[in-house]
Formats: C-alpha cells, sequence, structure tokens
C-alpha cells in the first residue's frame, strides 16, 4: 500500500497502525500546494458475503455523513474525503499535531483535582455538540482524547466509521435485523451500552470513568464495584473533594436514568463547585438544605456549617506553580491511531507531560474582578441568612421532637442516639464489602476506608436505623445489613 496513489489524489507514505479489519495511513495530498498531510482509513470488510456489500456502503455513507457534519467543531477533526475502490473503503482525515492523553495518565500517576476539573470543561462541551446532533461517540476513553500541540485543546477522534463496520460485517442475520451491536471498551463502556443500547449518557458515563482514572491513577479494569448496587467503588483510591467525588459519582452511576442525562446538567453542576457563589450555585445549596429537612425533619448544624463553607469558598484560580511543564514535552505527530514505536521513544526523552499553562486557561477560570467581589459577597451573604435561617427552623423542630419523646419515654435511653436501641457486644462478619463511615444518620462521613467481606468485626451495642457501630478493626459505622451473626463476643 506504501507509495500507492489513492482516489488519484492521496499518496500513502506510511502506515500507522492496523487490525485485522483495516489500516490506517499518513498520505500526501497531491492535489493541495504543498501536498500536506492528512490520515487514510481503509476498511476492508473481513466477509465475503455478497449480501453485506451495500449493508456495508450504506453504513460507511452513513458515518461519513455524520463526520462532515461534526467536522465543523474546532475540536473535532475535518472529514476531507471518502470513497470506494475495489469494494473496499476509505476515510480521509485532518491530521492531528499532538498527543493522547493515555501518555499523562501513566499507571500509579495522579492528576490534581484542578487538572480534571479543566478536563471537563474541555470535553463537556464537545459532547454537547455532538449530542444535539443526535451522535453518541460510544468510545470516550483516554486513547481517543489528543491534547492538540498548537493550543493545548482537547481533540475528540475515532467516531467509529471502521469500528462500527467491522462490528456489522461480524454480526448474524438477526443481529443486523435488531441492530444492537455493542461498540467500545469495556471498562468505559455502560452496561446499556454493552448490550446495544447506548445513550447520550452513555458518554458522559465513559468520560466520568476517564476522570477517575486520570484521580486514581488506576486504569477502570482495575476497580471494585459493589457487590449489591453496581456502583464503581474508587474514591478510597484518590484525594478528592466531597464535591467533586459527587459529581463524578452521578456521571457513572450504573443505572443511566440515575446519571446526568445531558453534558450541560454536567456543566451546570461543574459551575457550582468552581464558581461557589453564582445565584446557581446558592440555589444548589438552598435546595440542599430543604431537601435535608423535608426528609429528616431537622438540618444539623454541622450540615449547615458546611454548606455555609462552600458558599464562602472564592471562584476558582488554578494554581501560579504547574507541577508539569509544557517547555520540557516533545509531542509527537498523532491521529486517531499513533506509531507505537514513536510513542515509546518520546515518553522516554520526556521527563514530564505538557499540561495547559496558567495563561492558557479560559477567562471564567481566572480570579474574578474586584468591582465583581461585593456583589458575590453580597450572594453568599442573602444565601447564609437562607441557610442560617434553615438551622433555626432545624433547631426548633429538634428541640420540639425531643422534647416530645422525653415526656413519653418510659425508660431513658443511656447514650447520645436517641433513636438508638442498645444491643449486647456481638461478633459479626461482613459478607459484602462495606465503607467504613465516622457516624451514622444524616451526618456521616466517609473515612475512606472498606472493610472488606470476610472480615469479622465487634460491635459496641449501637445501631442507628441500618447503621451498626464498630470498634474493632476500625472504629465506625457499617451498614448492618451486609454482615450476619457468627458469635457472641466475650
Amino acid at each position: 500500500m506504501i507509495g500507492r496513489l489513492l482516489d488519484q489524489r492521496y499518496q500513502v507514505d506510511e502506515l500507522l497502525g492496523k487490525g485485522g479489519f483495516g489500516h490506517t495511513y499518513i498520505a500526501l495530498d497531491t492535489r493541495r500546494p504543498g501536498n500536506p498531510t492528512c490520515v487514510v482509513k481503509h476498511l476492508k470488510p473481513i466477509t465475503s458475503d455478497p449480501d453485506f456489500l451495500p449493508l456495508a456502503r450504506r453504513l460507511f455513507n452513513r458515518e461519513a455523513e455524520t463526520l462532515e457534519k461534526l467536522g465543523h467543531n474546532d475540536q473535532i477533526p475535518r472529514l476531507l474525503a471518502y470513497f470506494e475502490e475495489n469494494e473496499e473503503f476509505y476515510l480521509v482525515q485532518e491530521l492531528v499535531e499532538g498527543h493522547p492523553l493515555s501518555w499523562e495518565m501513566a499507571p500509579g500517576s495522579r492528576w490534581s483535582e484542578e487538572q480534571v476539573i479543566q478536563l471537563l470543561q474541555d470535553v463537556l462541551p464537545i459532547l454537547e455538540f455532538i449530542h444535539s446532533h443526535g451522535v453518541i461517540h460510544r468510545d470516550i476513553k483516554p486513547e481517543n482524547l489528543i491534547r492538540r500541540v498548537a493550543d493545548n485543546k482537547i481533540v475528540l477522534v475515532d467516531f467509529g466509521a471502521v469500528k462500527q463496520i467491522k462490528s456489522y460485517s461480524l454480526m448474524t442475520t438477526e443481529q443486523l435485523k435488531n441492530d444492537t451491536v455493542a461498540v467500545g471498551t469495556p471498562g468505559y463502556m455502560p452496561s446499556e451500552q454493552g448490550q446495544g443500547r447506548p445513550r447520550p449518557c452513555s458518554d458522559i458515563y465513559a468520560l466520568g470513568m476517564t476522570c477517575i482514572q486520570a484521580l486514581t491513577g488506576l486504569n477502570p479494569k482495575q476497580l471494585g464495584e459493589d457487590a449489591v448496587t453496581g456502583e464503581i467503588l474508587w474514591q478510597h483510591h484518590a484525594q478528592v473533594s466531597n464535591q467533586l467525588a459527587s459529581l463524578l459519582n452521578k456521571m457513572i452511576r450504573h443505572y443511566f436514568k440515575y446519571r446526568y442525562q445531558t453534558a450541560t446538567e454536567v456543566l451546570q453542576s461543574l459551575a457550582s463547585i468552581t464558581n461557589a457563589s453564582t445565584p446557581a450555585a446558592v440555589a444548589s445549596v438552598v435546595t440542599q438544605v430543604v431537601g435535608h429537612y423535608l426528609k429528616d425533619g431537622y438540618v444539623t448544624a454541622t450540615k449547615v456549617m458546611q454548606y455555609l463553607q462552600e458558599l464562602a469558598k472564592p471562584c476558582y484560580v488554578p494554581p501560579d506553580n504547574e507541577t508539569n511543564s509544557s517547555s520540557t514535552a516533545q509531542p509527537l505527530t498523532a491521529a486517531s491511531t499513533l506509531r507505537a514505536t514513536e510513542v515509546k521513544s518520546t515518553l522516554s526523552a520526556t521527563t514530564s507531560i505538557p499540561t495547559r499553562s496558567p495563561s492558557s486557561f479560559p477567562s471564567r477560570w481566572r480570579s474574578i474582578p474586584q468591582s465583581k467581589q461585593k456583589l458575590r459577597l453580597l450572594i453568599g451573604g442573602g444565601a447564609a441568612i437562607a441557610v442560617a435561617a434553615f438551622g433555626i427552623m432545624s433547631a426548633n423542630h429538634s428541640q420540639k421532637l425531643s422534647s416530645t419523646t422525653a415526656k413519653n419515654e418510659v425508660k431513658p435511653v443511656a447514650n447520645n442516639h436517641p433513636n438508638t436501641p442498645e444491643q449486647k457486644k456481638s461478633c459479626l462478619i461482613v459478607v459484602s464489602s462495606s465503607n467504613l463511615r465516622s457516624s451514622s444518620g444524616s451526618g456521616q462521613r466517609r473515612t475512606g476506608k472498606v472493610i472488606q467481606a470476610g472480615t469479622q468485626v465487634i460491635t459496641t451495642g449501637k445501631i442507628d436505623g441500618g447503621w451498626v457501630e464498630i470498634s474493632s478493626p476500625e472504629p465506625g459505622w457499617i451498614w448492618k445489613s451486609r454482615t450476619k451473626n457468627t458469635c457472641a463476643a466475650k
């Protein structure tokens, strides 16, 4: 294939990658001044069934039309041409100079929270764009997110034209009829996509898993999951704020209906983290307070203080000293597929991974002007008053409840949990891994520790709702339904 002239225009110059169903090449466009380089993706269907060719042609044309629409976005490679020769298909795309984010996510290396937030800010608008055109990418992962040399922006590549046709060529007649082929990468692909039913929120799941990989330094396949709910267990591997962890957890919920449904929703939640005193953030905090009050009939003083602290946060400002320097990196030419030998040589010659310099961040990431500080303080002050009012309501309501309870009690409870029955100490065995909490009820906090299945624990005799307090091997609270009685404590 090297040296061959395709479509009487594109001269194949170099092999980029190959697989059982097609190859990717760097080619020269001989009809443009200077013969600029481009990427040619060659698909040769692996089936010789003559009935499959019309289907492959239809799918190929449909994918090419999709890429033509999406190419108007600066962060998606443009489609330059597509054609068929000798019952084989070719896509010609813009060559992206840069490197995939997989280079920056070496095993064991962890990104800062600010870097992950910036990644979300970069990629979510791309997802907004493609979803607005009715397109689901279906393979969001570090290898398909290219950091462009020219401006450090993230470019989304590999929209699966070749991949989809390959999958269809392997399908039975019944599968073709039902159109339930699964395209994606295990670990980044949610359950509904694995069943051949992807949704826009499937891309949100994959992006969330990519961010978790950056925070933990672990491949998604290395993360455990809750045996009961199927949710991914990852926070004990990362140093992350509760706010960002909550956002990422909602992006990767096992059941798609519980996830963010649109990229816009994720961006709005992200704004409440990075700009804590905006009206949207204030409304979000007040909504949380009201929700807790309606659910539990009270809001603890600790919760009120947490909400006030969140509202008092300044707008996010990127750190002055970047841990990585872009000047020492030597990024290589990259398209949707990269030369493995060049990847290895460049990684060995590069001591740090290029990241954005502070000047390259969008203006909304810089410190807000002094003239807006008063407005932000007024908004924060108003929210603080609202939260404090709910706190007073909560305290009054709690006092009424406690006084009523005291009157009706025949025998007082001898601990600090009015609704916590006393039990004898006992020896339990954990049958399903459980996160260890510092306390029970609405004020609980994760300790970052996990009590593994099979561990024997000693209880203190206190139970609050479904939570049971343990003293060994670690003090704290675990969910009682994940344990079973084994013996009486000595």
